[in-house]
């Protein structure tokens, strides 16, 4: 099985496992090292929260981008206001996989694991991440790093 096709049926059998009690959907666009442009799915294990106070739960989130993609499982920890996450911290593991060209310098069909950690402030997302090499032919690139800002919750 590709690691494509994996990324893709972990993503949507985990939630399914774990029931979706008190789930809340993330969505975003970011632009991002390797990627380039990437769309942003997910779901977490926090609920909208209340009127005031913080949240946290687990996190699943597939990241499909022009250049590459990305598998993140990890925990999300908000503050919300109003029912609404106002700021939001996700520390996830991380796969990530490469085609059509990357920034950096990374070649096509090459997978790397690794750590992202990601900041929302409102709908502004931040993220970064370190990733090694893994599994294809380029062994130039030992590690990879990661970075991206766009619009998201």
């Amino acid at each position: 099985m590709s690691t494509l096709k994996l990324m893709v049926m972990i993503c949507l059998v985990l939630p399914v496992m774990a029931g979706f009690d008190n789930w809340s959907p993330t969505i975003g666009v970011k632009l991002t090292t390797p990627q380039k442009m990437c769309l942003s799915l997910g779901i977490s294990g926090t609920s909208w929260g209340g009127l005031f106070g913080p949240d946290s739960g687990i996190l699943i989130r597939l990241e499909p981008g022009l250049s590459g993609g990305k598998l993140h499982l990890g925990t999300r920890h908000t503050f919300s206001m109003a029912l609404i996450p106002v700021l939001s911290m996700d520390i996830c593991a991380s796969v990530m996989y490469t085609w059509n060209n990357p920034w950096t310098g990374l070649q096509n069909d090459q997978t790397y694991v690794g750590g992202e950690l990601q900041f929302g402030a409102h709908l502004l997302v931040v993220s970064a991440g370190l990733y090694r090499h893994f599994a294809g032919g380029d062994e130039g690139h030992t590690w990879a790093f990661s970075t991206g800002a766009g619009l998201g919750f």
